[in-house]
């Protein structure tokens, strides 16, 4: 058997649930990645925000995204990985748009927070899973078709935003990223399987803590600083 032979393959063996979770992958990372690409110059050049209040914004909101997945790991275990993917999105739509038709540093704050809020509860599922629909014979490869998706949406979305920038206002980039989260919807209703989930599920008053032990954590504050 030739090598193209062995892709075609494990191409085959992965289930329709992961190939749609590699697209929505894609897209969210596009939406976040693209964004975030001119962000700066947004809060900056067109809001007027002063560098030291847009460094501990962004700070803040990148710091939550790697936070959010200890609650949002363990709340996809109690109550389904498609609910909370369809509550991601939801927070991922309006976090987007509304961050670009307000121009108050306390409310773009807010939807930003809202956004992370909705990438962090995001990630862990999409990881998971792909992890439940690969198998020890693919899954080295399911995991980098999976981060290559990733990589591309970091590559593409961002192209995409600098045109958007250079020939129209700055609230249809907002709305770009708005209309990416919503399109995951579709996929997510009509083909996403839900996968099977461990039964040992932690009790959601034990994530309640975790999750705020962490935002309380002298790292967290750290982090902040770090991506400020």
């Amino acid at each position: 058997m030739t090598e193209d032979e062995k892709k075609k393959g494990l191409l085959k063996s992965f289930p329709l649930t992961y190939w749609v979770t590699i697209f929505l992958e894609f897209l969210e990372r596009g939406a976040y990645y693209g964004l975030n690409a001119v962000l700066a110059i947004y809060l900056t050049d067109k809001l007027g925000f002063t560098s030291e209040s847009v460094g501990f914004l962004q700070g803040f909101v990148y710091a939550l995204t790697y936070v959010m997945p200890i609650a949002g790991g363990a709340l996809a275990e109690r109550l389904g990985y498609k609910k909370m993917l369809l509550t991601a999105f939801s927070l991922l739509t309006v976090g987007y748009f509304a961050a670009g038709n307000f121009d108050s540093y306390g409310l773009v704050f807010l939807f930003l927070l809202m956004m992370a809020t909705g990438s962090g509860l995001f990630k862990p599922i999409i990881t998971g899973t792909v992890a439940r629909t690969t198998t020890k014979e693919n899954s080295g490869f399911g995991f980098g078709l999976y981060y290559w998706s990733i990589n591309l949406g970091a590559l593409v979305f961002p192209l995409f935003v600098s045109w958007l920038r250079g020939n129209f206002d700055w609230k249809y980039i907002f709305f770009a990223s708005s209309l990416w989260c919503f399109l995951m919807y579709l996929p997510t209703l009509f083909f996403y399987k839900e996968p099977e989930r461990p039964k040992n599920a932690k009790p959601a008053k034990q994530v309640l803590i975790e999750a705020v032990t962490v935002l309380s954590d002298s790292r967290f504050m750290l982090m902040i600083l770090v991506y400020s």
